[in-house]
């Protein structure tokens, strides 16, 4: 398997999927069709480069692609035909179609993520690799579709200057949540994977850190450290409100979390651990 393009192609699938879930926390009745259009069109050609990648990554691979490539890439079409039929429907008036096809891209999403964990393990089904690898990639994925959704929706005020600041409140109260969530699960993963994880898992564990550690830190740093500082900042200036110094802070947030992430993904690709 080539490591780091499977590993990077990964990232654009959770931005698509991470989206939708940041989306989802957003109220529907206060924000205007045209914000789900133009946001979901983005998450949407994130998403579809990222499945043109795997196919790409795949058929170059045949024979030896992995066992599960065939099931990864039929949940990851089905995922972006929901997605495609749920943009489709913003342009009518279906309202039941419309929310059926969004929870159809939410599950199919989720889904494919579960089933691409699977390449980067080789521990039995029943093991403790099986719950924490799909957990990691999920927390990744609603870290890059809050901030990603944060810095759009900050864009969308400069389009409806009359909108209240409670729909800007809400996706930040769910990026701050989805890097908390993802801060404790880095400070747990390391014991998780030492005390219960296959001998292959502990032996990874400390190549990374004797021979990685400096990618490790500048990880943890960029992400953690740097966005849990800017958060704070994000909600001191939309207290006052200033949606537009908000925004400003998210653009820098979003690159943060990019670079972290894109780090995490080299990572894995080095050591097939879910950092």
């Amino acid at each position: 398997m080539q490591a780091f393009p499977a590993s990077f192609l990964l990232l654009f699938l959770e931005v698509a999927l991470g989206g939708l879930f940041a989306l989802a926390a957003t109220p529907f009745q206060e924000l205007s069709r045209g914000f789900y259009k133009s946001t979901g069109g983005v998450l949407f050609v994130v998403g579809a480069l990222g499945f043109v990648g795997k196919v790409d990554l795949y058929r170059k691979m045949v024979p030896s692609a992995p066992p599960g490539a065939t099931v990864e890439l039929l949940l990851y079409a089905a995922f972006i035909v929901c997605f495609a039929l749920y943009l489709y429907s913003l342009w009518g008036e279906r309202v039941v179609f419309r929310a059926r096809l969004f929870t159809l891209s939410l599950f199919t999403g989720l889904l494919a993520l579960v089933v691409s964990a699977r390449e980067f393990y080789q521990a039995p089904f029943p093991s403790v690799e099986a719950l924490v690898y799909p957990a990691s990639f999920l927390f990744s994925a609603l870290l890059l579709g809050g901030v990603t959704v944060g810095m759009l929706i900050g864009h969308w005020y400069l389009i409806d200057t009359g909108q209240t600041i409670e729909p800007f409140v809400r996706i930040f109260r769910f990026f701050f949540a989805a890097l908390l969530a993802q801060t404790i699960f880095f400070v747990l993963l390391p014991a998780l994977l030492y005390f219960f994880g296959a001998p292959e898992t502990v032996g990874r564990l400390s190549d990374v850190w004797q021979s990685h550690s400096v990618l490790l830190v500048a990880r943890l740093l960029t992400t953690q450290v740097g966005s849990l500082v800017l958060s704070f900042m994000i909600w001191r200036t939309l207290k006052i409100p200033h949606t537009m110094a908000a925004t400003g802070l998210f653009y820098i947030a979003m690159l943060g979390v990019f670079v972290g992430e894109i780090l995490g993904r080299q990572i894995l690709a080095l050591t097939f651990l879910p950092f």
